[in-house]
């Protein structure tokens, strides 16, 4: 009874959300969270912003107030984005939180769950971060479903001119997740420009253009440089195309770290791979078996997941093993395994668990199949007493 109970919710929600030609279902929503455990959504164009911020666009001024009240602006404004692009908020696969202080998320919570609830429970994920404007207290990006049967062939990108938001368009198609990559330099102007000039020989490599670029996360130190990170990201691109970014504060010894999500042209018939997702290193790149340096969705379809943390407090070891297990047991109910992870975002609040962490990771992983990844120590996981937040993307196996 309890599995028909699971499936007629997930029917349900699938049935809410149908268009004409695409799906997005909920797996596992809960009217308590406002989420789901993973959106799974198909063959459909998909929207990516940049990090929004509970700005008044018309001024271009954060608007003082409580997290709650920014909560609500924030996500006013991310309807008037995405509503350039023919999306809504009602067709969010994937919501990310980025909340200025740990005592501040539960509040962040209750507004989402005022605003969303009995509309959408997308998966999300929750971080703790400072914010690229100090009077910020909480910012998001999202991936949201197009709710038109648009199909285009190459990325496309809307700057709003009032606000200075961002949208991107993905898609349906072959899609590449480029690791982090870093660069050393002194100063974090420097380290950016490097490290963007790295990224696009790893793109040069997959045969891939930086006009089909959909979105950038840069983890950087320290965030009150961070218009000066952007305007260096922003100089690699026509105005009228910069592409969405992500800003959040790291803790490293390296003042900046980008990842990249760029469509790849589709290959000839004869020489598309027989797997759904497939790895890659770069020339000059060395191969881990942790992690990939690119994962490439052969496929349009995705699966998001929520941020996972331990279930319970414990050593490095239980903890690690909590969050693994329930990625195993979510993926695998929504059609994909642990060798079809096309990316993973790491956040933990104490780096002591690395060493753990990437041992465990081998226990899980395929040498030669795991996600592109990133890995972050930031001040908080948005949970008390928890140390470690997995952040995945995953496809179908077939």
């Amino acid at each position: 009874m309890k599995s028909l109970t699971k499936l007629l919710t997930v029917v349900l929600i699938l049935v809410l959300t149908r268009s004409a030609s695409a799906e997005v279902a909920y797996l596992n929503p809960s009217a308590e969270t406002g989420i789901s455990q993973c959106a799974v959504v198909k063959n459909r164009v998909l929207a990516h912003t940049s990090q929004i911020l509970p700005l008044n666009f018309k001024g271009g001024k954060v608007v003082p107030g409580n997290a709650g009240d920014q909560t609500g602006l924030v996500l006013e404004n991310l309807d008037y984005l995405l509503g350039k692009v023919n999306a809504t908020l009602y067709k969010i696969v994937k919501l990310n939180v980025y909340v200025a202080r740990e005592e501040l998320v539960p509040e962040v919570k209750q507004r989402l769950i005022k605003e969303l609830k009995f509309k959408v429970q997308p998966a999300c994920t929750f971080v703790v971060s400072q914010l690229p404007d100090p009077q910020a207290l909480v910012a998001m990006d999202v991936v949201a479903a197009l709710d038109s049967d648009k199909k285009i062939s190459k990325t496309e990108i809307y700057n709003d001119n009032v606000s200075g938001f961002r949208v991107a368009l993905l898609p349906a198609g072959r899609t590449a997740y480029i690791s982090g990559q870093a660069v050393k330099a002194d100063t974090l102007e420097e380290a950016t420009k490097k490290t963007m000039e790295e990224l696009h020989q790893t793109l040069k490599y997959l045969g891939g253009s930086p006009e089909n670029i959909v979105h950038l996360k840069a983890f950087l130190t320290p965030m009150k440089q961070g218009n000066s990170a952007m305007d260096v990201i922003d100089g690699f691109f026509p105005e009228k195309r910069r592409v969405p970014v992500t800003l959040v504060e790291w803790f490293s010894t390296l003042p900046i770290e980008i990842e990249m999500i760029v469509a790849l042209p589709e290959p000839a018939a004869d020489s598309r791979p027989a797997e759904t997702v497939v790895y890659k290193t770069p020339t000059g790149m060395k191969a881990s078996p942790v992690f990939s340096r690119v994962a490439i969705a052969e496929v349009s379809d995705r699966i998001y997941v929520s941020g996972l943390t331990s279930k319970e407090p414990g050593n490095y070891s239980t903890r690690i093993h909590s969050a693994f297990d329930q990625l195993k047991a979510i993926v695998t109910e929504a059609g994909s395994d642990m060798q079809h992870l096309a990316k993973a975002t790491y956040y933990v609040s104490e780096n002591e668990i690395s060493g753990d962490f990437g041992k465990i990771r081998q226990e899980y992983y395929n040498p030669k199949r795991p996600p592109a990844a990133s890995k972050a120590t930031v001040k908080s996981v948005g949970i008390p007493n928890r140390i470690l937040l997995m952040d995945m993307i995953a496809v179908p196996v077939k």
